[in-house]
C-alpha cells in the first residue's frame, strides 16, 4: 500500500467517527419524531429529546468509531502483500450435488471441502478449520490460529464456460475479514503470514490434483448474488 492511499484511508477513518454517529443517533431519532407527529399533529410543539443530552452520546460513539476505523487503517497499511485471485477449471466437481443446499445453487462444497482435507494434512495442528458455509456466491470456510483473527476462505462458483462441456469455473480468494463492529475492529489481528501461507496449499492443491488455474493480482470483493450463477466482481 502506497503512502497517499494509507493517508487517504487514515484521513477517511478520522471523518468516519462523526458521520457514522450523526446518522446513528439522528436519523433514528428523527424518524421516530416524524411518525409520531403524524399521528398526533399537537407533539410538533414539543422537543422530544433535548439537544445537550446526544452531546455526550455523539462524542463518545463518533471518538470509537474514528479510533476503531484509523487503527484498522494502520494495521491494514502493513499488508506487503498484493491482492489475489485464483481461477480454477475443473470437471472434478461437476456432480457435486451442493447446489441444492445452496441458496442460489451453486455447487462449491466438494471442493471446499477437499482443500479443507489438504489444509488438515499439510498445516500444523495450532490452525483451526471451519465447516463449509454456503454464500450466495458459493462456499467458504474459516482458518485460524493462535490469538489471531481468523481468514477466509472464499470459493466463487461462476459456472460452465461452455454448455457442451461439464467443467465448471471457480474463483477462489483468501480473505482478511476486519469486523463491522467499532470496538472489535480495535482489537482485530489480521494474520498476513497465514494468508500467504495458505495462498501457497491452494496452488499446491490445485496442482496436485491436476486442476488447472491461473492467478490474477485483483483484490477480492464479495460477488453479487445472481440467479444465472455467475459470480460478478
Amino acid at each position: 500500500m502506497g503512502r497517499a492511499q494509507k493517508i487517504q484511508n487514515i484521513l477517511l477513518g478520522l471523518v468516519s467517527g462523526p458521520l457514522l454517529a450523526a446518522l446513528i443517533l439522528l436519523v433514528p431519532l428523527g424518524i421516530l419524531t416524524g411518525l409520531s407527529v403524524v399521528l398526533d399533529p399537537s407533539l410538533a410543539m414539543y422537543e422530544f429529546v433535548p439537544e445537550e443530552a446526544l452531546v455526550v452520546p455523539f462524542i463518545i460513539l463518533a471518538v470509537l468509531i474514528s479510533a476503531a476505523n484509523v487503527r484498522l487503517a494502520v494495521v491494514m497499511a502493513r499488508d506487503r502483500g498484493v491482492g489475489r485471485i485464483i481461477r480454477a477449471t475443473t470437471d472434478r466437481y461437476a456432480d457435486d450435488p451442493s447446489g441444492a443446499q445452496n441458496v442460489h445453487g451453486h455447487p462449491g462444497c466438494a471442493l471446499a471441502e477437499d482443500f479443507k482435507g489438504f489444509l488438515a494434512q499439510h498445516e500444523d495442528k495450532a490452525v483451526s478449520l471451519g465447516e463449509p458455509t454456503g454464500e450466495d456466491y458459493g462456499w467458504g470456510f474459516w482458518v485460524g490460529e493462535k490469538e489471531l483473527s481468523p481468514l477466509w476462505v472464499a470459493i466463487a462458483h461462476v459456472g460452465r464456460a461452455n454448455e457442451e462441456e461439464r467443467a465448471e469455473e471457480y474463483i477462489v480468494a483468501i480473505t482478511l475479514e476486519p469486523p463491522i463492529l467499532p470496538w472489535r475492529r480495535l482489537t482485530y489481528k489480521p494474520d498476513f503470514a497465514l494468508r500467504d501461507k495458505i495462498a501457497l496449499r491452494l496452488t499446491e492443491f490445485l496442482t496436485s490434483t491436476n486442476i488447472p488455474f491461473f492467478i490474477e493480482a485483483e483484490e477480492w470483493v464479495d460477488p453479487e448474488p445472481k440467479t444465472d450463477r455467475e459470480a460478478r466482481f
